[in-house]
């Protein structure tokens, strides 16, 4: 299956200009059975999550814990697949903005998968906490698992060691900002075994360029069969 997951700057543009459509027409040029979306704010305009669900024929999983501005604020999940039961976790750490996690359990027509999906904090010692929190979470259950979302690792991989001990893998493209040469891999995508990733790459699409201010990133998911 195709996994893939978007900053999507809050639906506003490098232009400046607040357009939903122009990031659903985004997520559809990705054709991804699971996408996370960060820096979403429902209630711009009206139900952003029933606008995204229609222009996608995907299925949303609200992640949205905290108010913000006009409206809750926070992440979104999209699939094609069946849902079959979804949590949202706290991860607000001390005073700074409040962070959460959407953690869904899907089936694909053949088998269970979990799909965790967050936005870590800016500062070190929040992302330190954050990644702590974020693998006790996958520590719980056998399941297949996909975590995916905005990092804002710069540039060590070290403070995703934690996740790498318990198996993970993970796809790290340069994403941000989106200019013709991106600076940072924020965005990534973790899997655990039996789960494999290949194909891993950002979206550069003319309208990727313009509808955030991240690129999305994109992988190929496969399962491995166990002898």
């Amino acid at each position: 299956m195709r996994v893939a997951t978007y900053n999507v700057h809050d639906c506003v543009g490098r232009d400046g200009r607040f357009d939903p459509l122009r990031i659903t027409t985004v997520i559809n040029e990705l054709d991804a059975d699971v996408i996370a979306l960060q820096e979403v704010t429902l209630d711009h305009g009206g139900d952003l999550l029933r606008q995204f669900e229609a222009a996608t024929g995907m299925v949303a999983v609200d992640g949205t814990l905290f108010a913000r501005g006009v409206g809750h604020y926070g992440n979104l999940l999209l699939t094609r697949h069946r849902v079959v039961g979804n949590r949202s976790h706290d991860i607000a750490f001390g005073s700074r903005e409040p962070r959460g996690v959407v953690d869904a359990v899907l089936h694909d027509g053949s088998d269970h998968y979990r799909v965790l999906a967050t936005h870590l904090g800016l500062s070190l010692g929040e992302r330190r906490d954050q990644l702590a929190r974020l693998a006790a979470l996958v520590n719980r259950n056998g399941a297949p698992t996909i975590l995916l979302g905005d990092f804002n690792v710069w540039w060590s991989r070290r403070p995703l060691a934690l996740l790498a001990r318990r198996g993970f893998e993970h796809c790290a493209v340069r994403s941000f900002p989106n200019w013709r040469w991106p600076l940072a891999a924020l965005d990534r995508i973790f899997v655990s075994p039996p789960l494999k990733q290949r194909h891993c790459r950002r979206h550069t699409s003319r309208l990727a360029r313009i509808a955030s201010d991240h690129y999305p990133v994109v992988t190929e998911v496969t399962r491995q069969k166990i002898e």
